[in-house]
Order: structure tokens, then C-alpha cells, then sequence
């Protein structure tokens, strides 16, 4: 499946705090680059989809919408015969987890079957998902990485000179995957070359990416509760008050909303998620759009009326999965992977979990709706650099094992376990055991990226769901001025991301007055974010995009 190609941008690294090692001492800020994404196949690796015999999906798959498997294939085809991990040397690796980690190295008999598969051993530094771009940001100013590192791209984006950083620490990839070398490793050749396109920092190809969904977000509800209390979805951003009002029982320890709601609203309130062309020609940044400023009063009311859970209010990185599988927070904002895995880590305990998504609405009633782009690729896999080629192309091959896509041994492997140790398969779908659900966690699926499949069946009506929702959504995506060309975004502009962010929280939660965002606004522009649009603004021009 294609995904859309949008620019949001690979930043430069993580700010001055970094100066990688000593790099950025000697030179001024990065001033951004970028490049028609069609004139990076040269860099990437020609793609050669990986075929798996009889497997096809009962609901088809376009541009923007994921094919659908509604059962699960009888069998599954062995993709990968030889064992990846050769050379003895344990490999070490940092990911993120959202939510609980699991047992390690010895008393973990998933990690001790995966190892014995894959040749060697694997040994994991998991890191809290919800703070993991604080640990990236010291681990690359340190300079001292372990042999893999998943980066995700919504924290790259965060961090200045990420560019400089990756080229200095991580491997370049070219001449193992460039062109038609990704032969000697076919899935990662699966992947869209899209994909592969936005895994270039620098002009060195160094992510292995995981290709993204089309959607970066989506608003989700506890249905179970809502239709406990008589309530219905919401259907545009104001029926959010009436919900907030209806839902909120401090006695009851129950509040209607949870964190990164305020990125609904303003998509909802029509503000870009980037960059928009106005009438005039120019662009104009989501910072300076009405309709962000709008989307922030009108947060600033949810949070002044106590409809935000009092977690969420005291820290703005609170686990509001964790929160919103307890019932104490009814409505909040995640990515759309995360429906399987509340669905996986709550229903077991709780068979009325019933978590649902919401058709994408507007801002008023009857308004005009829109729905934001994702770039094609989410997160990436770095390898570090100055391993030597044998290492490297070893570490290439476990990648290579775990990109293995839906309808493979393994990826039922590093997805689901042992089946009838970790799981069991019921009338034709894949039912988890109490030890998967303690041992199995998204661990080697971070040493990778897939091409991306609807085909979580075990979980009544998410396929179709899923599907139903995206195609809806489809057709609503916003004009962005940069689909197709890549963009490594300045690091001013990157430096700017998490203080602007952060002040925005605080007036969420009255620590500063709502009547101060115009300020923050001006130091925005006057700090980088005017010297990033005439960057913008050249690369538009230079694409025909103006």
C-alpha cells in the first residue's frame, strides 16, 4: 500500500543542549534542506514486493487505506530460512514501550524463543514511550548509542540538529540497501519506496523506516461507558462541552478528557497541521492561523470546567492509556495502532472494554471537516556507525527478519508469540494467553518497520471498523503545499518546537493567561519561525508549489 508523501520534516538534532559532540560548536544553525522526494531513488532501495501466495485481502487497500483481513490465513509462509545473528555478539538495542515492560532477559520465555530463531541474543533497554524523547536527547548527546536505536518521528521532530547527530552516529545504509543492493535483504525491498525516501538525513540513507498509516490521529471513546450514560459520539468539537459536562464525576473518579486532545481541535477548528498556502501566495505556519488560536481558547474552557483528568492537568505527559483503560477518562486523542493495543492490554480483564473511534467532525455542526496527512513513515531504525560490514550487514539481516509482513511465520512471531504457549487460536482467531500478555510486549517489532496490514480480526468489528473509518477519512485530507518533497526542516525551527508547545500547556492549564499566545507568537516568529517560511517559501517556489 502507498502512503501519502508529506513533509513535516526530519529536523536537525537535539538542540544546543547536543551540539553533537562538538559538531555544532563549529557551525551556525542548519538552515533546512530539501529535495522532490522521486530525486532520492537513487539513494533508496529499488522495491520488490514480497509476494505471499494466496493471501489477499477481503477488504481492498488504496493510497490511503490499509487492506483489511477479516480472518486469519490458515497458514503461514516461512519467509526467512537462515538465522540472522551469526556472529556470537549479543546485539543491544533502545525502544520505546507504551505500557507495561515486560519480564527480561531469563525470565522471559518469548525473548529466550525469539533469541534461539533469530541466532543470538537480543538484549532490550525499553524506555517509557511517553518520556522518550528526553532519554533520545541524552543518549545522543552523549554520543555513546547502543547498536540499534528506534527513533520516533514524532520526537525527531522535536530535535534540533537531529541531522548532524544521525550522520555523525549512525550508520550510512546505501551501500548495503541503495538501488538493487536490498536484494540481500528482500523484506526491507518490501517497504514503499516513499517510505525508504523519508529515512534520508542529510543525503545519507540511515532510517530504516516504519512505514505510517495515513492518519496520524484520531479522537477514541470509551463506548462502553457512553453507552452507559445515554451519550452519543461527538459529532463536532462543540458537542464536546455538552460531553465534558455530562461525562465529569470527580465523585466517581470519572473525567471526559485526556491529553493531546487539543490536536483534535485543531484539526477540527481547520487549522493546518504544518504549513498552508494563503490567497496571497505566502504561507502562513499553524502557529499564526485563526483557527489555532481558536482551537487554544477553546481547550483553555475544557480545561477551566474540570473535564480534563486531574493526571493529565498535573503533567501533560500523564499515561493516558493507562488512565483511559481504568474508565477514569472517557475521550482522548491517540494514534490509530493504538486501538489494537488498548483492545489487547485492557479487554482481557475487562470484556466491556469497548474502545471505539470517532468519524473525524468539525468544529461547529454542519462545518467544513478536514483530516491531516501523515508523513509515510512514523519511526526508524538507526544502526550504529563504526561497526565494521560484517556487523552491519548481521544487524541489516535481523531488521530484515523482523520486517517480515502480515502472513509470515514471522511476523506471527514477533507479534503474537508462541502459539500455544503465548496464544491460542480460537475459531480462526488469535486469542493471547495470561503468559503473552505478561511476556509479549512490541519489543523486536521496534528493531524494524512492515508494510502495514489491517488484520487485527481478534478484536470484533476493528477490521471493518478501521477500514470504514479510513475510507471516510480519505477523502478529507487537507491540501499540504509539500506532499512530495522531503524536508529536513532548520533547527531553529526544530528548537522552538517543545518551549512553544510547552507554553501553549501552560495556558491550558491557567499557569499563563490565554491572552499571551500572540506574544508567544511573536517570539516564535521573531526567534526562527520567520526565517524558517522564507525557507518554506523558497522550497515552494523551487517545486512550483506557489
Amino acid at each position: 500500500m502507498a502512503n501519502p508523501t508529506t513533509r513535516r520534516g526530519f529536523l536537525g538534532l537535539v538542540g544546543a543542549s547536543v551540539l553533537v559532540a562538538g559538531c555544532a560548536e563549529k557551525k551556525g544553525p542548519a538552515k533546512g534542506t530539501a529535495v522532490a522526494a522521486d530525486k532520492l531513488k537513487s539513494l533508496v532501495p529499488t522495491r520488490v514486493p514480497f509476494e505471499i501466495p494466496g493471501l489477499k485481502p477481503d477488504l481492498p487497500g488504496s493510497e490511503f487505506v490499509q487492506p483489511g483481513f477479516l480472518t486469519r490465513p490458515a497458514g503461514m509462509v516461512q519467509a526467512v530460512t537462515a538465522k540472522p545473528l551469526t556472529s556470537g555478539k549479543e546485539v543491544t538495542a533502545m525502544t520505546p514501550l507504551w505500557g507495561t515492560v515486560p519480564p527480561g532477559l531469563g525470565d522471559n520465555s518469548y525473548y529466550e524463543y525469539m533469541n534461539e530463531r533469530l541466532g543470538g541474543v537480543v538484549r532490550f533497554n525499553i524506555s517509557d514511550g511517553n518520556t522518550y524523547g528526553e532519554k533520545l536527547s541524552t543518549l545522543l548527546a552523549s554520543g555513546d548509542v547502543p547498536d540499534m536505536v528506534m527513533v520516533p518521528n514524532w520526537e525527531l521532530i522535536k530535535i534540533a540538529r537531529f541531522t548532524e547527530a544521525a550522520n555523525k552516529l549512525f550508520a550510512d545504509l546505501g551501500p548495503y540497501l541503495a538501488g538493487d543492493k536490498a536484494k540481500e535483504f528482500p523484506l526491507l525491498a518490501n517497504y514503499d519506496t516513499t517510505a525508504w525516501q523519508y529515512g534520508v538525513f542529510g543525503g545519507v540513507l540511515q532510517g530504516i523506516p516504519w512505514q505510517n498509516d495515513p492518519f496520524p490521529v484520531a479522537t477514541f471513546v470509551r463506548q462502553d461507558i457512553l453507552k452507559e450514560l445515554g451519550l452519543e459520539q461527538p459529532k463536532s468539537a462543540q458537542d464536546l462541552v455538552a460531553l465534558g459536562k455530562a461525562i465529569t464525576d470527580p465523585k466517581k473518579k470519572r473525567w471526559a478528557f485526556g491529553g493531546g486532545m487539543e490536536e483534535e481541535l485543531q484539526r477540527a477548528f481547520g487549522a493546518p497541521r504544518e504549513w498552508r498556502k494563503k490567497s496571497d501566495g505566502t504561507l502562513e505556519y499553524k502557529y499564526e492561523t485563526a483557527e489555532w488560536a481558536a482551537a487554544i481558547e477553546f481547550m483553555v474552557k475544557l480545561f477551566e470546567a474540570g473535564y480534563v483528568h486531574p493526571d493529565v492537568v498535573a503533567n501533560k505527559d500523564a499515561d493516558n492509556k493507562g488512565i483511559f483503560g481504568s474508565g477514569q477518562m472517557v475521550i482522548y486523542r491517540d494514534g490509530l495502532g493504538a486501538w489494537h493495543e488498548n483492545l489487547g492490554r485492557f479487554q482481557p480483564d475487562n470484556p466491556a472494554f469497548d474502545m471505539q473511534i470517532v468519524a473525524p467532525y468539525p468544529a461547529q455542526p454542519g462545518g467544513r471537516t478536514i483530516v491531516w496527512r501523515n508523513e509515510p513513515a512514523s519511526m526508524f531504525v538507526f544502526i550504529k556507525k563504526g561497526l565494521g560490514d560484517a556487523r552491519t550487514r548481521e544487524l541489516l539481516s535481523l531488521s530484515n527478519w523482523t520486517s517480515a509482513p502480515f502472513g509470515t511465520q514471522e511476523y506471527e512471531l514477533v507479534n503474537n508469540g508462541v502459539e500455544g504457549k503465548h496464544y491460542n487460536v480460537e475459531d480462526g482467531k488469535v486469542k493471547q494467553t495470561a503468559l503473552g500478555r505478561k511476556e509479549v510486549a512490541p519489543t523486536y517489532l521496534f528493531l524494524s518497520g512492515r508494510p502495514n496490514a489491517n488484520e487485527k480480526s481478534q478484536y470484533k468489528g476493528l477490521v471493518q471498523s478501521l477500514w470504514d473509518w479510513s475510507t471516510t477519512a480519505s477523502k478529507l485530507l487537507e491540501k499540504d503545499p509539500f506532499v512530495g518533497i522531503r524536508v529536513e526542516t532548520p533547527s531553529k525551527m526544530a528548537g522552538l518546537v517543545t518551549p512553544t508547545q510547552d507554553k501553549m500547556q501552560e495556558i491550558f492549564r491557567g499557569k499563563r493567561p490565554v491572552s499571551e499566545w500572540p506574544k508567544i507568537l511573536k517570539e516564535w516568529q521573531e526567534q526562527g519561525g520567520n526565517e524558517a517560511r522564507e525557507f518554506y517559501m523558497k522550497v515552494a517556489r523551487e517545486n512550483g508549489r506557489l
